[in-house]
């Protein structure tokens, strides 16, 4: 399903689970298939529960929910399967409609659609957890509510915020690349979440000459409720998106491969949707081609652990751009992570709403990390970023989880992380 108001009826869109001919290719590629051997786990087992509850066959209970909902959307299934099943729009329309929508209460679904708010929520975080709040909640949340705990080991150490939307970054640089612009999408985790990383991306583009927008208007790209089985609001959070953005130029650079593969979904919604996707890129696609040169980035060596998420490899197929601007870097040495193309676990709200599931797959990539020592791992989606920082935190080891602008800014020396030696 689309995110948009032209998106076809959920139940039609179910008729495409005839197309899945139960071959079980996809098998070996399903990260929680791969963890619990459940049938019911696997993307044909998945499938077939769908056409259970159609068919009124199967009554819409607890483990038939436990199941569709444990889904992670990850994508890897589409990728492989020979028949082009698309396993992502129907575990959509599953959770629109064969499940109720799971609601994400009045509080969150404000903080999707307000910037204000956003900033407000996140400057409340920052004096938490300098404070000694955050702590103080994790320690009550251990023993009254499981949950808590684990929301405030999962949050990192906000810095510091970024610029407002709205404004204009003057281009630093000199030359031809001074007259390129491009428009930042900074959603709804660039105050708070994701503050770290747009303060580079702004550092390393205005370095290289780039004139930076951050339009005003924007909000959350919609993704976390197209997922969650809530297609009106994904769709009213994909006009406001492409109203925001409509009046902008040049590229529009979005930092995080969830968004990304989001915002590039607005092409079926109109023709403005369709330029806005078209528009859509990400850092290192942006910067291919592009000298490094004014960025005078350090050479000291530095080992870099490569995290490729699910949406980077399996929706949007540039983690071979990641890995090119890795290894275009003067003194990185590029470890990719084994097994790079399963899923960490995080999947949006999955790593709140299905904790042991989304643990048991990120532990062996912590061990990974581990064996690897690097002094860095790098990731490029958000979501995925706080989950392995949680991890990691949570094995007491001090390797600092960036995104490719962050990596670059410390490189350019603008922006200091806690790098061991």
């Amino acid at each position: 399903m689309k995110p948009c108001p032209e998106s076809p009826d959920p139940r039609a869109v179910l008729q495409d689970t005839d197309l899945c001919v139960k071959c079980g290719l996809c098998l070996p590629h399903c990260p929680t298939y791969r963890a619990t051997r459940d049938e019911g786990d696997s993307p044909r087992g998945r499938i077939t529960l769908m056409q259970g509850l159609m068919a009124g066959q199967l009554e819409d209970d607890a483990v038939v929910r436990r199941h569709l909902d444990g889904c992670l959307s990850c994508g890897a299934c589409t990728a492989v399967c020979p028949s082009r099943v698309p396993f992502g729009r129907l575990m959509d329309a599953a959770r629109a409609v064969l499940t109720p929508p799971r609601s994400h209460g009045r509080i969150s679904g404000h903080l999707l659609r307000h910037a204000g708010t956003r900033r407000a929520a996140a400057g409340v975080l920052r004096v938490a957890q300098r404070t000694g709040m955050m702590q103080v909640a994790g320690v009550l949340g251990s023993s009254r509510r499981p949950g808590l705990a684990r929301d405030a080991r999962l949050l990192p150490r906000l810095g510091p915020a970024p610029p407002r939307p709205g404004g204009r970054a003057g281009a630093a640089g000199q030359g031809a690349a001074a007259a390129r612009t491009v428009a930042l999408f900074t959603g709804c985790t660039g105050e708070s979440l994701d503050a770290a990383a747009v303060r580079a991306a702004l550092a390393v583009l205005q370095r290289l000459g780039w004139r930076v927008t951050v339009p005003r208007e924007q909000v959350c790209c919609g993704a976390l409720d197209q997922h969650a089985g809530r297609p009106g609001a994904a769709a009213d959070l994909a006009r406001r998106n492409r109203r925001a953005f409509a009046a902008s130029e040049g590229p529009i650079l979005s930092l995080n491969s969830g968004c990304r593969a989001h915002l590039r979904d607005y092409a079926a919604c109109d023709d403005q949707g369709a330029d806005i996707a078209a528009r859509v890129t990400g850092l290192c696609t942006l910067l291919q081609g592009v000298d490094l040169g004014p960025l005078r980035l350090q050479d000291d060596p530095l080992r870099v652990a490569m995290h490729t998420p699910c949406t980077l490899r399996h929706v949007l197929g540039e983690h071979d751009a990641l890995e090119a601007l890795l290894r275009r870097l003067p003194g990185v040495e590029v470890l990719p992570l084994p097994e790079n193309e399963l899923c960490c676990g995080s999947a949006g709200t999955h790593m709140l709403e299905n904790p042991a599931m989304a643990d048991r797959l990120l532990a062996p990539k912590l061990e990974a990390v581990e064996a690897l020592a690097p002094d860095v791992l790098v990731t490029a989606n958000v979501g995925c970023a706080v989950h392995f920082a949680a991890g990691l935190k949570a094995r007491r080891s001090k390797v600092p989880v960036l995104g490719p602008a962050e990596l670059l800014a410390q490189r350019m020396g603008v922006q200091s992380f806690p790098i061991q030696r």
